[in-house]
């Protein structure tokens, strides 16, 4: 939800807002907070107060200039904070959810500068639960399809179309920032790439993307390109959940559709995540999803998840301490509703259970790993919330 107004951004203290019938600034954001229960947290269950858990936080500000002709200069400035400490978060970054700036036109598209969301974000995610209504709970083991979106990527330039006849298409490719030669992998050390569309045709949403990160290691702390396409953002992913070694490159081919029916929407995603490490080895998940919502009054929502991740690990030290053999799996089933107390206030409750099998050795829904259920094969999480938007 967003309001326009040519004096809200002066709370912000450091910044100004002059709107024209020409141009506007937007200031927009939430608030989410509530409790949650964990049964397993290493050997230990846990209860905590949450944030972002039904929406993650953020403000932000978005502008928009005339330029004439229908070409517009446009900006984004997101910030991701806590609502529990008022920390910031994504590697506390004042605007670490989103900073670019850029040129749109309504015939031809957009294109646009700076730290954005990859074409599995901007076209398949919409489809999946942790995108729609379940979040961080509703992330692919470890989000390591990013479908939750856990990394965003630097020095990307990107192009995204009109809607031409309910299809849309775009692209990115994300700068490493390193001259060839500078190391062993030069101009591709922290580099990446993506590929993605969309149409839509009344009740139906059908979506495709591809996503290749290049050396992302590369970019964490101590790392041989710190200002490269993934910054400090990668030893947040999967990487925490399954194996410590530096990874080489990473793909993600993912596909998703819903249909609206009678109050119901019914979905369904599959993405295809390959990690190569330094080490040769290698580790292939499959990502299946199936999702519903029922929409029961225009107040109360319901949801159903169940994901299903199969992997195979080539060599056996890709499988390091998460699993035993060279083909874990995991199952998680996630059930939700939320009640509406009026176009910016919603009530939360969300539950998930997750099983890890095959050679699986533990479960771990939190996508960060920050949460694993070590030694063990299980794990519940129930949460209740509130979210305020702005």
């Amino acid at each position: 939800m967003m309001k326009k107004s040519t004096i809200g951004a002066l709370l912000l203290g450091g910044f100004s807002t002059i709107a024209h019938a020409q141009s506007s600034v937007t200031l927009y954001g939430n608030v989410d907070t509530g409790i949650a229960y964990t049964s397993n947290v290493q050997g230990k269950s846990l209860w905590q107060e949450t944030q972002g858990i039904g929406l993650g936080n953020r403000w932000g500000l978005l502008g928009q200039g005339d330029l004439g002709n229908g070409l517009k200069a446009i900006f984004r400035l997101e910030n991701g904070y806590s609502s529990s400490s008022g920390a910031l978060l994504n590697g506390g970054r004042l605007f670490g959810r989103q900073a670019y700036v850029g040129l749109s036109q309504q015939q031809f598209g957009a294109v646009t500068f700076g730290r954005q969301y990859d074409s599995v974000v901007d076209y398949v995610s919409l489809l999946a639960s942790s995108k729609q209504y379940a979040d961080q709970m509703g992330a692919h083991i470890g989000d390591n399809d990013n479908m939750f979106n856990s990394l965003r990527i630097n020095n990307s330039v990107k192009y995204a179309s009109s809607q031409i006849a309910g299809l849309s298409f775009g692209g990115l490719y994300a700068f490493s920032n390193q001259a060839s030669g500078g190391n062993s992998t030069g101009f591709s050390n922290d580099s990446a790439f993506s590929v993605g569309a969309a149409y839509t045709n009344g009740p139906l949403k059908i979506a495709a993307a591809f996503l290749q990160l290049n050396h992302p290691s590369s970019g964490n702390a101590n790392g041989s390109n710190t200002g490269g396409a993934i910054s400090g953002d990668y030893n947040t992913l999967s990487t925490n959940i399954f194996y410590s070694q530096p990874v080489a490159k990473q793909t993600v081919g993912a596909a998703g559709a819903n249909y609206k029916i009678s109050g119901f929407t019914i979905g369904a995603v599959f993405s295809d995540v390959v990690f190569d490490y330094n080490d040769g080895t290698s580790l292939r998940l499959l990502n299946y999803e199936a999702n519903v919502s029922y929409q029961i009054t225009q107040a109360i929502a319901t949801q159903l998840v169940y994901t299903f991740t199969d992997g195979t690990a080539d060599g056996g030290a890709s499988y390091g301490n998460f699993a035993d053999g060279r083909h874990p799996r995991w199952q998680q089933v996630t059930a939700g509703a939320s009640y509406s107390l009026s176009k910016a206030t919603s009530l939360y409750v969300l539950a998930a259970y997750q099983l890890a099998c095959g050679d699986a050795q533990r479960a771990a829904i939190s996508p960060s790993g920050g949460e694993t259920a070590w030694g063990h094969r299980s794990q519940i999480e129930l949460t209740t919330g509130i979210t305020v938007k702005f």
